[in-house]
């Protein structure tokens, strides 16, 4: 697995002892898998991700979307697997970030689950047993992205 040329991707994880989020990306030296892994390990559900002797968990603890590491692009997809809905208390909300993209010159388009999107994520969006029906359901999310290309 590699980083993709283009679009270009940032993944963002926290460092589990400091706090202080970092971002990863195809210049940082970092493998996707290794990025993608940390990005994704939810405090209490999956364990911290070690890179470079830090151990890091996901991003979503400070920002279920961190579209603010976006700043400075020209064009913005933000993907929010869980809509508007922060897992940990967020220190900039979503409106906030995408507000700040949109006043700094970013076409800024917003991708979040539909009705049916949230009815397979259910009340539990780490329940096993969600996967299928949810990333059968959040196909939706290809049709914005594609559409808005």
């Amino acid at each position: 697995m590699t980083w993709p040329e283009k679009p270009w991707l940032k993944l963002v994880a926290v460092d589990a002892e400091s706090g202080e989020p970092r971002g990863f990306d195809s210049g940082s030296g970092v493998r996707l898998v290794d990025a993608l892994a940390a990005s994704c390990a939810v405090p209490g559900l999956w364990p911290p991700v070690t890179i470079e002797g830090r151990r890091y968990v996901d991003g979503a603890v400070r920002s279920n979307t961190s579209a603010d590491y976006a700043a400075g692009a020209a064009r913005v997809l933000v993907l929010a697997p869980l809509g508007h809905f922060e897992l940990f208390p967020c220190e900039t909300s979503l409106a906030v970030a995408i507000g700040d993209l949109r006043t700094g010159g970013a076409a800024v388009a917003y991708v979040e689950p539909d009705a049916d999107s949230l009815a397979a994520i259910g009340a539990n969006p780490a329940d096993p047993a969600t996967r299928r029906p949810t990333g059968e359901a959040g196909r939706q999310g290809r049709r914005t992205a594609r559409d808005w290309r």
